[in-house]
């Protein structure tokens, strides 16, 4: 099941302040958060794939950044995401999962704390911002959608972009560092993170009172000497992939739990009562059923089926690609139940049944020596 386009009317969907930069006459594009993304401009994606591999490449990248403020923030927070919010202190930012009732996972993003009187939440696609306000009760708290609009810079010179751009300097800058700054004359959130599993940043705007092409213009001029490249997320999905990075709506979901995706360390029982946490409690803790599959006969597709040698299906890839790096085929597989690392299993593609193996994510570097 590869993904297919449509030619629609975009009356209903946002353009970001940098639409024209990858605008093209063959240029497809995404819908996330009621947002147009260019998902492909006519790059050549492997060759975009090497170059933020080797320097760096600017992405308009289309999650949706949320402000919560308010003197009870830190207790609302706590009650929306497993994780304790308190221990993300003042400048940094964390990776923060928020679940239902029945401990499925509603929403993924990264949870920054700029300064000392607000949070921004960059959460993936879904409607979370209903859902959350619909639990703030009594709470002295606000959660809203401020018009701001997200470019990233991924690759191992990314950070030389930053330093000529800002006045961030970043042997203070440390990996998931959160902070404000100044660019071409305005201000923007900054992040130390991505979703390529290389060096890098985000840039957050504080509304959309800018000028997108100008911003993109002076980042890719200041950032020439790093070779900082425009691309498209097409470029990003190959490094995502490998670095086990997820996707929501994609490879997780409300039918699947954080133990299930490995990322216990995520949720924190002990905390003060947060939604889904009875259920969790009650969850087998070591069942992992999003896991890793390296298949050397094939690229791997979304949709591939997962079979075992006497032909029963046992799950199906979320995520795949061929990776260059490791001259394999890669995906992200859901799994029907937790299988062993190096397990070995059949994977029927568009271009036949082949041999593959279960991993563990990432595919390589899992301390993320890359990125830090």
């Amino acid at each position: 099941m590869g993904i297919s386009y449509l030619p629609v009317s975009d009356h209903r969907f946002k353009k970001s302040p940098f639409f024209a930069c990858n605008d093209r006459d063959d240029t497809l594009y995404g819908l996330y958060n009621n947002r147009l993304y260019p998902i492909n401009s006519g790059n050549d994606e492997l060759a975009h794939y090497e170059h933020m591999r080797a320097k760096c490449c600017l992405y308009d990248v289309p999650e949706t950044p949320l402000k919560i403020t308010g003197k009870d923030s830190i207790a609302f927070l706590n009650k929306l995401f497993t994780r304790d919010i308190s221990k993300i202190a003042i400048g940094r930012a964390g990776y923060a999962i928020a679940c239902n009732h029945q401990g499925g996972i509603v929403m993924d993003g990264v949870l920054m704390r700029p300064n000392d009187h607000e949070f921004i939440y960059v959460q993936a696609n879904g409607d979370f911002l209903n859902w959350a306000n619909a639990l703030i009760e009594d709470l002295d708290v606000s959660i809203r959608d401020f018009d701001s609009w997200v470019l990233q810079i991924q690759g191992p010179t990314s950070l030389e972009v930053l330093e000529a751009v800002s006045n961030i300097s970043i042997e203070d800058f440390t990996y998931y560092s959160a902070v404000e700054t100044e660019i071409n004359g305005n201000s923007f959130y900054i992040s130390r993170s991505g979703w390529t599993g290389e060096r890098g940043f985000e840039i957050y705007s504080k509304n959309a009172d800018f000028d997108g092409v100008e911003l993109w213009s002076h980042l890719l001029e200041k950032g020439a000497s790093a070779g900082l490249m425009g691309s498209d997320v097409s470029s990003m999905h190959i490094r995502r992939i490998e670095a086990g990075i997820l996707d929501y709506g994609t490879d997780i979901d409300q039918t699947i739990n954080p133990f299930e995706i490995g990322l216990e360390r995520l949720v924190d029982l002990e905390k003060t009562n947060f939604i889904g946490q009875k259920a969790l409690m009650k969850t087998n803790k070591k069942s992992i059923r999003l896991m890793g599959l390296l298949c050397e006969g094939a690229s791997l597709t979304r949709g591939d089926k997962l079979l075992e040698s006497g032909g029963q299906d046992i799950g199906f890839v979320s995520a795949g690609a061929w990776s260059p790096y490791l001259k394999s085929g890669v995906g992200l597989i859901r799994l029907n139940e937790s299988k062993p690392h190096d397990y070995p299993l059949r994977v029927m593609t568009s271009s036949g049944e082949f041999d593959a193996k279960v991993i563990d994510l990432p595919f390589y570097d899992p301390k993320k020596l890359l990125a830090r």
